[in-house]
């Protein structure tokens, strides 16, 4: 039985050349640049890119990226025109599996929105936070939110809006909103975009996740499980010695070196070297 690793070893005694990659890879990076520029419209950059057409972009460029391929392969005789075919097949087959799993995840994170599951867990908090936790809170909050629906800006387009006026509230009611105490909201903004980037990292149902697992050729679990010690690792020491240190003023160079040092004696006293 041939395996999808075996599948997308080389072709034996074909000379393996550096640019038969580079050049599709160029074409597909220069490509969405074009596509996004010439769908977009507006008088700055920011509008441009802003307006512009992704999905025609994306999809118009790994057409060129494919074509590309097919060409180089083909004109150095690496494959014949029915082994190229027959690749390509195999590359789309190798990805059935992520597109079922990103349909899944997509349904998943549509009926959250629908059932406003973060709506609720800000609502029910927002009466019995310390403004110098809210910070914390909110880092907890997205990245729970993006963990169970396996997206970062799905997650941030929903906080977002919740956490600014929730957050200039609660300062109101606590007779903290002023100039002196903005470091908390700026915290606590910030928290949300943390929160959902490390949350969407450790999502099993992630598509950056299922597609780093899957282009890789590694088990999708495996890359899950391995990756998580580190992850939570991180989120705990920046939530102890940043999210909660900030929130009471602490200024944010100490907060930074302390995360090093925190990390630093982690490794040192629990870190285990790797034989090769």
């Amino acid at each position: 039985k041939v395996t999808l690793d075996q599948e997308m070893l080389p072709k034996s005694g074909v000379p393996e050349r550096a640019f038969n990659a580079i050049i599709p890879f160029g074409l597909v990076i220069f490509s969405t640049v074009i596509g996004l520029y010439y769908t977009g419209k507006g008088d700055t950059l920011q509008d441009i890119i802003g307006s512009a057409d992704s999905y025609s972009a994306l999809m118009w460029s790994s057409l060129i990226g494919v074509l590309s391929v097919i060409i180089l392969t083909i004109s150095q005789k690496i494959l014949s025109l029915e082994e190229t075919i027959e690749a390509w097949f195999n590359g789309v087959k190798s990805m059935l599996l992520t597109m079922i799993i990103l349909i899944l995840a997509w349904s998943l994170s549509g009926t959250t929105e629908i059932l406003q599951t973060a709506d609720y867990i800000v609502s029910i908090l927002g009466g019995y936070l310390k403004p110098e936790l809210l910070p914390a809170v909110i880092f907890i909050i997205s990245a729970a939110t993006a963990f169970s629906t396996g997206t970062s800006w799905g997650t941030m387009g929903i906080l977002m809006p919740l956490t600014i006026p929730l957050t200039w509230t609660i300062l109101t009611n606590s007779n903290m909103a002023d100039p002196e105490h903005f470091s908390i909201l700026y915290s606590s903004i910030s928290a949300v975009l943390c929160g959902s980037v490390w949350g969407d990292h450790c999502s099993p149902i992630s598509d950056t996740t299922i597609l780093s697992s899957l282009a890789s050729g590694c088990d999708h679990l495996n890359h899950v499980k391995t990756q998580l010690p580190y992850a939570l690792l991180v989120g705990a020491v920046s939530l102890l010695c940043c999210s909660i240190p900030s929130g009471f003023g602490i200024p944010w160079w100490i907060c930074i070196l302390s995360s090093m040092l925190g990390l630093g004696l982690f490794l040192r006293f629990y870190g285990q070297k790797i034989e090769n």
